[in-house]
């Protein structure tokens, strides 16, 4: 048992110093609150059974506080079975709205090999004509200054853009404040990472890059035959053509997200998610791999103190040192992001993240979801 008590203080003190360094990434990006110049952008958008959310993204991406000869949008139908393309094809009366069928695109060779949204994304891609691609869902409602406020992250050498696009539920719950929360923390994780150059994560529901580094990593050609990772596998796939990824913080960037699945819909999201560790490069495998080990001792530890095997007092000093390291990613992120109401919530969520974590880690790993192809 001292063995064990020596191993988990020793990885807690490595997670707590690694999470403080990854923590002072939040303060290396750059905003540029005024900005003469306009990039010009792409945004895309794959759309499968958008019927109820389509027509008012088209409404906000085309209203976007930015001059219309500097972007241009595509949405391509991803075979979809209700009236998104039906709508859509009334809403491309708007000068620089395109669209798209998946269908019309099927046989051709250089899409076989691509399922998913990924054949759709792909397509839309192929299809546009400008160097930064602005990335987001159908079901998302950026604001009217989206694309002023990505311009004003951009210089020369910014290759990768993420931001910030939370939950919005219907009916909210205390599961859906959970994952509210366990969203955020990843959300943390992007710009911290991102802040010091070793990109880990991100999401496609607000992201940017450039379709030069796309093309020159090979498109979804790599990955084309994985469900998910659009967003994080293509993340990945360009770190070594990126010279600088940014993070938004900007208020007008946020791109919330309506969330409407339930809890087996949710469930089968993450283990997909979790799937996607032996995709991963060696660096982020060693990553997670390590977190996960410190978690299992760390709850093998507190099942010891439950059965009067071990002390509950280096327990308690062990986890509070995992809470405070959290809370130096987490709660720094919150404070920029002046999301100040969630950061009570953290000593609530540290309670349940440990096995929430490896169970979906190990589903994941060694078992089967189901997902939209």
């Amino acid at each position: 048992m001292i063995t064990l008590y020596y191993i988990v203080l020793f990885l807690s003190f490595i997670y707590l110093l690694f999470f403080i360094y990854l923590s002072f990434g939040h303060y290396k990006h750059r905003y540029y609150n005024k900005k003469s110049t306009y990039t010009n952008f792409s945004i895309i958008v794959a759309a499968r059974n958008e019927e109820q959310h389509i027509a008012r993204l088209c409404d906000i991406l085309t209203k976007q506080n930015y001059p219309k000869d500097h972007y241009e949008i595509i949405i391509v139908d991803d075979r979809s079975e209700d009236s998104t393309f039906h709508l859509l094809t009334k809403l491309t009366l708007k000068s620089n709205l395109h669209t798209f069928r998946v269908k019309d695109f099927i046989n051709e060779k250089q899409y076989s090999n691509l399922i998913g949204k990924k054949r759709a994304l792909q397509i839309a891609i192929d299809n546009a004509k400008y160097e930064y691609l602005a990335f987001t869902d159908a079901d998302c409602l950026p604001s009217e200054e989206w694309l002023n406020e990505i311009n004003k992250h951009i210089d020369d050498k910014t290759d990768f853009i993420a931001g910030y696009s939370p939950l919005i539920y219907k009916r909210p719950s205390i599961i859906d404040t959970f994952k509210s929360f366990e969203r955020m923390s990843i959300f943390a994780l992007t710009s911290a990472s991102f802040g010091h150059n070793i990109p880990m994560t991100c999401t496609a529901r607000n992201m940017v890059y450039r379709k030069s580094n796309f093309i020159n990593a090979g498109g979804f050609s790599k990955i084309g035959h994985i469900k998910s990772g659009d967003d994080d596998l293509m993340l990945l796939l360009q770190r070594k053509l990126t010279n600088k990824h940014s993070f938004m913080f900007s208020q007008n960037s946020i791109v919330p997200s309506i969330e409407d699945k339930t809890i087996s819909e949710h469930h089968q999201q993450e283990i997909r998610r979790a799937s996607k560790l032996k995709y991963y490069p060696a660096y982020l495998k060693t990553i997670v791999l390590s977190v996960a080990i410190f978690y299992f001792l760390l709850l093998l530890l507190f099942l010891f103190s439950v059965l009067g095997l071990a002390k509950w007092n280096i327990f308690l000093v062990v986890f509070l040192i995992k809470t405070i390291a959290d809370a130096a990613l987490i709660i720094t992120w919150q404070i920029k992001m002046k999301l100040y109401n969630s950061i009570l919530l953290l000593p609530f969520m540290e309670l349940f993240y440990i096995p929430y974590f490896l169970f979906y880690g190990l589903k994941g790993t060694f078992g089967a979801y189901k997902w939209k192809n």
